[in-house]
Formats: C-alpha cells, sequence, structure tokens
C-alpha cells in the first residue's frame, strides 16, 4: 500500500521556514505583500481571494484588496496594475481570473513586472522556466515538485508522465521536471482519445495528473511502485453502495472533493500518492506566499 504524502503537513513545514525568514527580511526593513486583482464577482476567485488573504495574514504579509466593477475597461484595469507595480507594499501581484470578456488576459498579464508575478504567467518567466534559468516558478506546479522532493523522490533520469498539458499545470510541471534532468512525456485529452493514454502512464516511475476528470486514472494505468501527484480538485456526487444518489438534509445530492485520480484503488499499487484534498493544494497556497518572499528580495537585489 502506497505512502500517503500529506500535503498539510509539507505546508505547515513551508509555513514555518517562510515566518523565519520574513522575521530576517524585516530586520532590513522589509515586509513582502500580496496584491489581489479582481474584476467583476466571480465566485471561485472570491473564494480563492479570501483563502489568499487569510494566508497573508496568518504570516504577517501585506494584504491588498483590488475589485473593480465587472464594466471597468481594460484601459482602467492596466492603470490599476501599473499602481500596484510602483507600490513598495506589494512584492506580489495576483490575477484572479476569469476575467470578464471584453478584458484580455494577456494584456493584463504583460504589463504586470516580472518581478512581481508571483504566479508567473508573464510569459518572459516562463520563458525563463523554458530556458531552465532562475525565475519565479508557477505555484501548482512548484507545489508538485515541492512535495516530492521532500519525500525524497529522485528526478535524475525517471521516467516521468504529465497527464494534461494546461499552461497553468502540464506544461510548466513538465519543464520543472525537465530542468531536474527527469525524462517526460506530456500526455492529454488527445492522447487519451487516440487510445494511447495507458501506454505511456503504465511507464512512468512518477505520474503527475492534472486533467480536470474525476477517477480519470484507475489503477490499470498505473504502474506499480510509481509515485502518483494528483493536482485534480473536482466536485462530485456522493453516491451510496448502489449507486444512487446520497441527499442531505434538504434533499439534495451531497458532494465530495475528489481528484483526477481514483484514490482508494491506485493506492494499493502505487509507491506513495497524494490525496485530495489534503495534499497538492495544501502546498500550492504555501508556494504563493513563498513566491512572494523571494519577489520581495529580487525587488530589495538580495535575491
Amino acid at each position: 500500500m502506497a505512502e500517503i504524502i500529506d500535503g498539510n503537513a509539507v505546508a505547515e513545514e513551508i509555513k514555518e521556514e517562510i515566518l523565519a525568514e520574513k522575521a530576517r527580511l524585516e530586520e532590513k526593513g522589509i515586509t513582502p505583500g500580496i496584491a489581489t486583482l479582481l474584476v467583476g464577482d466571480d465566485f471561485g476567485s472570491k473564494m480563492y481571494r479570501g483563502q489568499v488573504e487569510k494566508n497573508c495574514e496568518s504570516v504577517g504579509f501585506n494584504y491588498i484588496e483590488k475589485t473593480l466593477p465587472a464594466e471597468t475597461t481594460e484601459e482602467q484595469v492596466i492603470e490599476v496594475v501599473k499602481e500596484l507595480n510602483a507600490d513598495p507594499r506589494v512584492s506580489g501581484i495576483l490575477p484572479l481570473r476569469p476575467f470578464p470578456e471584453h478584458i484580455s488576459d494577456s494584456a493584463v498579464i504583460q504589463n504586470i513586472r516580472e518581478d512581481k508575478d508571483i504566479d508567473c504567467f508573464h510569459p518572459a518567466n516562463m520563458g525563463r522556466l523554458a530556458l531552465g534559468e532562475p525565475t519565479l516558478a508557477p505555484c501548482t506546479p512548484s507545489a508538485c515538485i515541492e512535495l516530492m522532493e521532500r519525500v525524497g523522490v529522485e528526478f535524475e533520469g525517471a521516467e516521468i508522465v504529465v497527464t494534461g498539458h494546461s499552461n497553468i499545470v502540464g506544461k510548466p510541471v513538465a519543464l520543472l521536471a525537465l530542468n531536474r534532468n527527469a525524462t517526460v512525456t506530456v500526455t492529454h485529452i488527445f492522447t487519451s482519445q487516440a487510445g494511447n493514454l495507458e501506454k505511456h502512464t503504465t511507464g512512468a516511475d512518477i505520474l503527475i495528473v492534472a486533467a480536470g476528470k474525476a477517477g480519470l486514472i484507475t489503477a490499470d494505468l498505473v504502474k506499480e511502485g510509481a509515485v502518483v501527484i494528483d493536482v485534480g480538485i473536482n466536485r462530485v456526487k456522493v453516491l451510496d453502495d448502489e449507486g444512487n444518489p446520497v441527499l442531505n438534509e434538504k434533499g439534495k445530492p451531497k458532494t465530495k472533493t475528489v481528484g483526477d485520480v481514483a484514490f482508494d484503488e491506485v493506492k494499493e499499487k502505487a509507491k506513495a500518492i497524494t490525496p485530495v484534498p489534503g495534499g497538492v493544494g495544501a502546498v500550492t497556497n504555501m508556494m504563493l506566499l513563498k513566491n512572494a518572499l523571494t519577489a520581495a528580495k529580487m525587488q530589495a537585489g538580495l535575491e
């Protein structure tokens, strides 16, 4: 049976390291800070904003909230970005997407200062990542790597298969693994549609799954003794033994959060596996703070 990689415990370790480093920076008169930028009232973005604020408070970082009406023009949003670029309280800017349709993601992101781009959305930072140069790395991909490094996973020469090729997780985590001298294969929906997913995933020493489909990876798709990192976050109905939805006290179907991996069956075959929740997500929150800390040092000429 697999070792269950405890993301919450790793997150606490990182938090203690952040607190120690922050104390050293404060001796130099530096306090890291994060600014969130929300346009409109997307529910998921507001939930994430609240989490970022809570996390900043937990380590004593500055937190600045910028929330603009949905009808704000692209030019006005960019002006707010430029104000945050110039604000010494802000070491990192986090644009909360999706933006309203009339606002271009790329226009906003490309106006964020590269050294305040704490989730590595800026093309220059992504380019540095591709070249293997020091940069601010995307938080969720970094969390995947951090989890594995802290439990002693060896990257050099390992066969790593990434399932999912998004710009947010799949592509950058593949680059981070390549930069650690792993052999990397990226699979995605079209791999699956061609009937070729199994031949790749069953050869993986390390399988990183970020496809956004609950239960996609079953035990037959996993190599015996593989390390499995589940990035997926999906809400599904709770079912009884007969496959019927379980209802709550209001008569509505109960739901639960699951990953992209069929956890209960895959854990019997894998060497190590991350749960959902309690795995990658917990560490992602800390990697955002860690990036803000690094950005503060960069801006002070200390990094």
